[in-house]
């Protein structure tokens, strides 16, 4: 068994618990590690105080949040070998981490004010969604859930002290069935 020095690792969570009955697993990790883990990195489980690789398939991973992840690792097809590894510290060798600048993660939007540069306020963004890198804002407009769609090509500006975001809202979103 392949190990790697803990020294050259960067720990991003840990195996919350199993999913399904094939070997998936709920990986809870810090939000910083979202882009480092979109790169499908060698994830190296802690196990017996030695970090331990494990590949991710071809399914790859299936993001739930900001903050959780559906992981099929190679090796791991059961539910009993999903169990056996639940709780254990979740490590990506440091050189695979990818340094966020200090840009804004879609996930910190939720709370803000969305404008559209025409129609003016919209409403509160409650929630963000991502869909395979396809991201929505969830906003209640006129009693209504919309999805507004978020794309750098659609923003006009963003005030983080303010918290509003000024968007470019594409014609339809907001058209209400009569």
């Amino acid at each position: 068994m392949e190990t790697i020095p803990k020294v050259n690792c960067v720990k991003v969570g840990y195996v919350q618990k199993p999913h399904g009955i094939h070997g998936e697993l709920v990986i809870r990790f810090q939000e910083e590690f979202y882009e480092t883990l979109e790169e499908y990195p060698t994830l190296f489980l802690e196990i017996d105080n030695l970090l331990v690789p494990y590949f991710i398939t071809n399914e790859g991973l299936r993001f739930k949040s900001g903050e959780s992840v559906i992981a099929q690792l190679e090796w791991v097809d059961t539910d009993k070998k999903a169990r056996e590894l639940s709780g254990l510290s979740v490590y990506v060798n440091e050189k695979d981490v990818i340094e966020l600048e200090d840009e804004m993660v879609a996930h910190e939007l939720v709370g803000f004010q969305l404008f559209d540069e025409i129609l003016g306020l919209i409403g509160e963004i409650n929630q963000v969604h991502d869909y395979s890198g396809n991201v929505l804002l969830s906003v209640e407009y006129q009693g209504d859930e919309a999805l507004v769609p978020l794309n750098v090509d659609l923003i006009v500006s963003i005030d983080q002290d303010r918290r509003e975001i000024v968007l470019r809202i594409p014609d339809g979103i907001f058209d209400l069935e009569v």
